[in-house]
This record gives structure tokens, C-alpha cells and sequence, in this order.
């Protein structure tokens, strides 16, 4: 498990002790470094990270007062694998990125597309669920940083396609059953993701819940057309007429 992450809750084992949990500017500092290891950060960017559009006249040092706090813990722990080193106007913290949960995440979604691509549905479904336990809650849960919301995002898309991924996968080898409950979890938190509804609205059919899924596709409908005045796409209107149809849909 890393011990490293941004994947929910910003947290560092090593480093914990030395701190703390409620010391907000060293956390968001950490988060930005942890965000991109091995990789030159400029002091301009870490100011970003803590104060966005509005930074005080004293943040440059408030800054480096923080990254200050950081080597210091880092030296706490003894670890011998982890720096903090200056660089020009900016920082780089060195560390085997394998150590952040994020990095992880990636390669572990990375190594699960391409196992899907070569027909190892089995290694694919391992993978998936191996890189979406990675996940505690949202990305820099807790922290407000603007200045990293893109990258946060990007997480967040990748964790749902990661997901839907996963579901797909657990209907076509008949486990469909086994992830109903996160397939509607999954939904309830995005509602308009069209491919995770026609999912749900498979995985119900499946277990003979025809008219549960005919509400999923009634709701995602009421939704499109009160806040969009659009109707639902092509995957789901094609899910609707198999399920009428009497057939059970194969996954995409």
C-alpha cells in the first residue's frame, strides 16, 4: 500500500508525526509536491497552491517557512530515500514515485486497459479493482486548492472510467449481480455519465429488476430534459429498446 497520497485525504505515514493533521498550508504545500514528484516545482506555483489569486505580501516566506517544516519532518523520519532539494526558484521532492497512491492508481488503470485490449478479462477485472481501492474519498479531500483542481479532475475522470471499466467487465463474465450496489452508487454520484446508467440499467435487467431499470432510464431522461432540454444518447436509448425487447444487453 503507498504511503503517500492524494487519492481522498492528503496523507504522508513518514511524515505524520512530525506534521500533524491540522497544519492546512504544510498539507497543501506537501499535496502540490506529492502531486508531481521527481518534477521541478517553481515557488511561484507552491504560492498558487495555497493562496490562488489573492497571496499576501509575506507568502514567499510564508512558503518557505512550510517547505521548511516539510525537510525538517523528512529528516525526522530517517528515510534516506526521500528529499526535498532546492532547485533555481522552485523545489523538486525526490522520492520512488511507486510510494503515492495517485501514481499507483495510473499505472495500475494503464496495465488494466491493456490487458482489456489484448482480451485477459480476468487480469483486466484484478487490476481494476486493484487501482479503484486505492481510493479514500475525493481527490485533496478536505483541502481547497484551485490551482490544482485540473489535475484533481482529470483523477476523478479517470477513477470513473476506471469504474465503469470494472462494471462492464463483472456483467460480461456474470457477476453482474455482485456490483449492483456500486453500480448505483456509482450513478447516484454521477448522474449524466450516460455509459455508467446503461450499465445499471443492464446489471438490473439481468437480475429480472426490468422495471428498475426502466426507472434508471425515466430518471436519467427527467434529468437531461429539466436541465439540458436534451434527451437521453444513443448507448442508453439502445439499452432501453433491448430491455424491451425481452433481451438481456451485452456490455460495451
Amino acid at each position: 500500500m503507498p504511503d503517500f497520497g492524494i487519492l481522498g485525504q492528503p496523507y504522508a505515514v513518514p511524515l505524520h508525526s512530525s506534521i500533524g493533521v491540522n497544519r492546512r498550508r504544510e498539507w497543501v504545500i506537501l499535496s502540490a509536491l506529492m502531486t508531481r514528484p521527481n518534477a521541478f516545482i517553481s515557488t511561484n506555483a507552491l504560492i498558487d497552491a495555497m493562496w490562488d489569486t489573492d497571496p499576501p505580501r509575506t507568502a514567499r516566506e510564508q512558503v518557505m517557512n512550510c517547505l521548511g517544516s516539510i525537510r525538517r519532518a523528512i529528516a525526522a523520519s530517517g528515510a534516506d530515500d526521500m528529499r526535498l532539494d532546492r532547485v533555481r526558484d522552485g523545489y523538486v521532492f525526490g522520492i520512488d514515485a511507486e510510494r503515492i497512491d495517485h501514481v499507483v492508481f495510473s499505472q495500475l488503470y494503464a496495465e488494466a486497459e491493456s490487458a482489456k485490449a489484448l482480451g485477459r478479462a480476468e487480469s483486466s477485472l484484478g487490476l481494476y479493482e486493484r487501482a479503484l481501492a486505492l481510493w479514500r474519498g475525493g481527490v485533496y479531500d478536505g483541502l481547497v486548492v484551485p490551482s490544482l483542481a485540473s489535475h484533481a479532475a482529470a483523477l476523478e475522470e479517470q477513477r470513473a472510467s476506471a469504474a465503469e471499466e470494472y462494471f462492464a467487465l463483472s456483467i460480461a463474465t456474470g457477476r453482474g449481480s455482485g456490483v449492483i450496489p456500486r453500480l448505483l452508487r456509482h450513478v447516484g454520484e454521477h448522474p449524466l455519465r450516460e455509459h455508467g446508467v446503461a450499465l445499471l440499467m443492464t446489471a438490473l435487467h439481468g437480475e429480472g429488476r426490468t422495471e428498475d431499470a426502466h426507472a434508471v432510464y425515466v430518471r436519467l431522461a427527467h434529468r437531461l430534459g429539466e436541465g439540458l432540454a436534451v434527451g437521453p444518447g444513443r448507448e442508453v436509448r439502445q439499452t432501453l429498446d433491448v430491455i424491451l425487447n425481452g433481451a438481456v444487453p451485452a456490455p460495451r
